[in-house]
């Protein structure tokens, strides 16, 4: 079971939320300019402009800072794709817009160099990797729902296993092609994408 990401207060009021904001705003920076293993609390409480003990108020370590961080972009992108698959035409239109999901995706992550620290960081975390499958487990559920009126329901076990697999492994292909020159990204993306048609036409 993936654990809870411990935030010590929850922001109820507008005040209180917009210091969060701001201190996850300043992390967000100093992991883009550092990396998260740069990340101290007191160069986050200065870059936010809120004094160090209103940092620990809501956040217990750095950790917390970095988890939320991490759940945040996990959210966005969940509802980037619940607006993409939602809309499946075919199954011929359904293959084109994971294709294009990947490529989005791809793209996020190298706009944002923070976030793309954080999730290539995952194998020294248990919880960002706990995290990381989970994700890929609802992401996962909300592509077969989206597939399933395309498939014989005798197909469905095999389907809904390779929409789990293939949002986990989405995530290893982008951070792997982040690390290549461009053309090479290029290639993996590519050859991850044909995979992944091959995969969907083989179950059908």
């Amino acid at each position: 079971m993936t654990q809870t990401i411990n935030i010590r207060k929850k922001p109820v009021q507008a005040r209180s939320r917009a210091r969060v904001d701001a201190i996850l705003n300043a992390a967000t920076k100093i992991i883009a300019e550092n990396g998260s293993g740069g990340l101290k609390m007191s160069a986050v409480a200065a870059r936010a402009g809120v004094p160090i003990g209103t940092v620990y108020q809501f956040f217990p370590n750095k950790n917390a800072i970095i988890h939320t961080l991490a759940q945040d972009s996990m959210e966005q992108v969940r509802i980037a794709l619940i607006e993409k698959f939602a809309d499946f035409k075919t199954l011929d239109d359904a293959i084109e817009k994971i294709a294009q999901s990947v490529l989005e995706y791809f793209r996020y992550f190298r706009q944002e160099p923070a976030i793309r620290d954080i999730w290539c960081s995952t194998q020294g975390d248990k919880l960002l990797q706990e995290l990381d499958i989970e994700d890929s487990r609802v992401n996962g559920d909300i592509l077969f729902e989206n597939l399933k009126p395309f498939f014989d329901p005798t197909s469905y076990e095999a389907l809904q296993s390779m929409c789990f697999l293939s949002m986990q492994l989405t995530g290893a292909a982008i951070r792997l092609a982040i690390t290549q020159d461009t053309k090479t990204a290029n290639l993996i993306l590519e050859q991850y994408i044909a995979m992944i048609r091959a995969q969907i036409r083989h179950i059908h």
